[in-house]
């Protein structure tokens, strides 16, 4: 008897995978931190100096960790398959120009953070453009991977028979979101940012998850510079950057930015299709 593959098995298959990528990175995280912190102690070096060490170096840590990562599933599934695309041709099959929605969603959700968070230029940090760069590069990278992944996932598994979407987005948020709280002290409290940022990356990566497009258009409209540039930085929060917010919003604000936000990106097309035919 041939046992057939339902939707809802799909869904674990896809679930178990992503979650042992994520398995993979917080492993890694904890044995690079380790080694680090091995051989500071080798040298007789403070706990302070140690802390600040780790710190100063988790985003690199936390880069490498996902690039292996994402290196190691990658091996997995060449063992186990005979015939695998590369991470190259699911890439260039996944860009596209973005979406006009898409942009807009960013720039409004970027500018109602910064004028409802009440930004003020912070002087001390002036000089410190490599962190910047490094906080801005790892957000990229970091966000990034998730969704070569999830379309990596989508093209070796999803081929025949579609999981529900709506429960395999919201399964990949729980598990990004675990895996991130293991992997990233919560020092700053920006766990309701990172939630508002992969949920938006989520949704506007559309319903196969692999518009790369629109994730790329997000990450660094929005993402990136709230993070590296306003002190928003889930792995530094404001230590390095040229501005803060003088007020941090929180969860109920932050659904308010998101709900308006993608009722726009949902309905905006049937508005001006309906307004079109209208004048017409």
């Amino acid at each position: 008897m041939i046992l057939q593959e339902t939707p809802n098995g799909q869904l674990v298959k896809n679930i178990k995978y992503y979650s042992a990528f994520q398995l993979i990175f917080v492993s890694l995280v904890v044995i690079l931190s380790s080694i680090g912190a091995f051989f500071h102690f080798l040298l007789d070096h403070e706990i302070s100096i140690v802390e600040s060490w780790l710190h100063n170096n988790q985003w690199e840590i936390l880069v490498i960790s996902k690039v292996s990562s994402l290196f190691l599933i990658n091996r997995w599934f060449k063992v186990r398959l005979y015939q695998l695309r590369s991470f190259k041709e699911i890439i260039k099959d996944s860009f596209s120009w973005p979406e006009t929605k898409a942009i807009v969603v960013a720039v409004f959700m970027l500018i109602s953070y910064l004028s409802l968070g009440s930004i003020f230029y912070n002087s001390q940090n002036v000089g410190y453009w490599y962190y910047q760069f490094t906080s801005f590069s790892g957000l990229l990278i970091f966000f990034g991977i998730e969704f070569v992944v999830i379309a990596y996932l989508e093209d070796i598994l999803n081929q025949k028979i579609l999981p529900p979407r709506l429960y395999l987005g919201i399964s990949y948020l729980i598990i990004f979101l675990i895996a991130f709280r293991l992997s990233v002290p919560n020092y700053y409290g920006l766990m309701p940012f990172v939630l508002l940022c992969y949920s938006s990356l989520i949704y506007i990566s559309g319903e196969n998850f692999k518009n790369w497009s629109n994730v790329l258009c997000f990450i660094v409209l929005f993402v990136a510079p709230m993070g590296s540039l306003f002190g928003l930085d889930p792995v530094w929060g404001d230590d390095f950057s040229p501005f803060r917010l003088e007020k941090k919003l929180n969860l109920a604000f932050l659904g308010a930015i998101w709900v308006i936000s993608f009722l726009y990106y949902t309905y905006r097309d049937q508005v001006i299709s309906s307004a079109r035919k209208l004048l017409r």
